[in-house]
């Protein structure tokens, strides 16, 4: 059957129809975009209608609100602990007051990201706890401090404050894009746990841009954001002239605008990420240049990518629609479409992340994984062109598929024929063992590393669902492989030793693949970076000048990486690299 993308109707909230939702009041940016009239600029979000205690606490999301560094705990409500006493308040100052809201806001964003990603995956998403633990602790006041993290350790969200230098007290727990952020580090974390390991500065990066890449495209899912950002072009009339529908209006002045008061309060901070990437124009030797080589600025590479696609999608929808308005666009109109293109765009983001390989990723493998994604859900994609739209965007700032085998730029279907021997897919959807069993009988033409450590590190059954009902069903398996040697050992396996590192010094070695099977238990699609890929010799190089062979903590890892975006200095792009 072929699928086309459905227009969709604009919603702020992910769609879920396996359970009952409710409504909850939240800030739909931050204290410091207001309304047009100066009031608190709010909206709402579904959140699922489960029985909830004191926190709130819910059975995937636990707020403790237990402030640090004045060793205060913030009582929390006990009455009406599923209602929504905030709907309707419009006063900007009584949401900052209240501690009520804070704790509310974080709940409901926390779970509505969720949401987002189950729903985008079709299926449960765990975290990523090395001990099973089916909730996240939340902390709205955790610190006195212009910081926020997730911590794998402490199995939480750590939101900070601090004075804005004026004696207001700013809170990142009522920053949107900073909340949804913090979540989807974790999101990411259950779903890719390797990826917190040290490797490419790819890797590195891919974190922090994906969680700003989701933190933005959430925030750009309400309407009322996007007219608040068209608000500079938006004439009396409500109506905006089509001679201002352009690329560069949308990023140079709206959007732009709406960047400089995300987080304004955080003075020298590049921690609302739109407002660095949109100065980064499409140029085909950012990859691979120097101002891009370090991970701060190679993440904001992958966001000033992803938010050019969202543009010229979002102009490609008005384009459709340009002969029903010749005297100009209505601004909500103009609205409705930035939000559905904002909501399809991240949902294809999402999905990308079972079509990557489990270590060691790179943007070249994120853009075939995406394409990827989309095709499997929505081969027709000749009316809105998303994909097309992607690699080009994506080409521009020198960014190629990592399958250059089609021209399409998605994944190959593996070759060769699979024995089944001795396996039933049946448990192959559930079961650890049952696929290692597959990946036994088959390790030749997998081409799974013999000498190498194995282990099934997930297996995932999928039901996805297009937006015109069509249903995809998929297994979703990810294996990883570890090989301990020497590094005098390494130019023996075609492994460059970094120069310095003694030959003494004992190297571990990480490959793996997501394998993905179809509702038939054939194997579709085989996404794999091996021990011995060509990538390790970049990766141990990578690593070795930038001293991760000291450290292993990954919750510190994340911390550092938002105090180092803090304390960097801002890079002023030169023009003509």
């Amino acid at each position: 059957m072929t699928t086309r993308r459905s227009n969709g109707k604009s919603r702020h909230d992910p769609v879920r129809h396996d359970v009952p939702m409710r409504q909850w009041t939240i800030l739909a940016q931050d204290p410091g975009v207001p309304a047009a009239d100066g009031s608190a600029l709010t909206t709402t979000v579904s959140v699922p209608a489960e029985r909830l205690e004191r926190g709130p606490k819910g059975h995937r999301v636990h707020v403790i609100d237990y402030d640090a560094s004045a060793d205060r705990f913030y009582r929390s409500r006990t009455t009406g602990v599923t209602s929504d006493p905030f709907a309707g308040v419009t006063d900007i100052r009584q949401l900052v007051r209240d501690p009520y809201f804070h704790q509310q806001n974080v709940y409901a964003i926390t779970m509505a990201t969720l949401c987002e990603f189950e729903g985008a995956l079709g299926r449960p998403v765990n975290w990523g706890f090395r001990d099973p633990s089916h909730q996240l602790k939340v902390s709205p006041h955790a610190f006195a401090d212009a910081n926020a993290y997730y911590s794998r350790d402490s199995e939480s969200l750590n939101f900070g404050y601090f004075s804005d230098g004026s004696g207001t007290l700013v809170f990142t727990c009522l920053s949107h894009d900073i909340v949804v952020h913090e979540t989807t580090h974790a999101l990411l974390d259950g779903l890719r746990p390797f990826y917190l390991k040290p490797s490419s500065t790819d890797q590195a990066a891919f974190h922090e841009g994906f969680s700003d890449i989701v933190a933005l495209l959430s925030v750009f899912r309400s309407e009322e954001v996007v007219q608040k950002a068209l608000a500079p072009i938006t004439q009396k009339d409500r109506r905006i002239p089509l001679g201002q529908l352009t690329e560069e209006d949308l990023t140079g002045t709206s959007i732009a605008k709406l960047a400089e008061q995300m987080g304004a309060a955080l003075e020298g901070v590049p921690a609302a990420a739109l407002r660095e990437s949109l100065k980064i124009k499409p140029d085909r030797r950012h990859y691979t240049s120097e101002p891009f080589a370090e991970e701060h600025d190679r993440g904001e590479l992958l966001v000033a990518v992803v938010v050019r696609a969202f543009v010229k999608t979002w102009l490609r929808r008005l384009a459709l629609r340009r002969d029903d308005y010749v005297g100009g666009i209505n601004v909500a109109v103009v609205a409705e479409e930035g939000a559905t293109a904002a909501r399809q765009l991240l949902r294809i983001c999402i999905r990308a992340l079972d079509y990557l390989p489990p270590v060691d990723l790179t943007f070249p493998d994120y853009l075939s994984a995406l394409l990827t994604a989309d095709l499997q859900l929505y081969p027709d994609d000749d009316k809105y062109r998303y994909r097309e739209t992607l690699t080009e965007t994506f080409a521009s700032f020198g960014i190629e598929p990592a399958n250059r085998d089609r021209a399409d730029g998605a994944w190959d279907p593996p070759c060769g024929d699979f024995s089944m021997a001795g396996t039933h897919f049946e448990r192959m959807q559930r079961d650890p063992t049952e696929v290692f069993r597959f990946i036994w009988e088959n390790r030749d033409a997998l081409c799974v590393e013999p000498n190498a450590f194995t282990r099934v590190i997930s297996v995932r059954p999928v039901v996805r669902v297009s937006n015109d009902r069509a249903i995809l069903r998929e297994t979703v398996v990810e294996y990883v492989q570890t090989l301990k040697v020497w590094a005098n050992e390494l130019a023996g396996m075609g492994i460059e030793k970094p120069d310095g590192m003694r030959g003494s010094r004992l190297i571990t070695l990480y490959g793996g693949g997501s394998l993905i099977f179809d509702e038939f238990g054939r194997l579709k699609f085989h996404i794999t970076t091996g021990v011995r890929s060509t990538r390790q010799s970049d990766r141990l190089r990578s690593l070795w000048q930038r001293g991760h062979f000291q450290s292993n903590d990954a919750s510190a890892r994340i911390a550092k990486m938002h105090r180092d975006r803090v304390l960097r200095p801002v890079q002023t792009l030169q023009e003509g690299w």
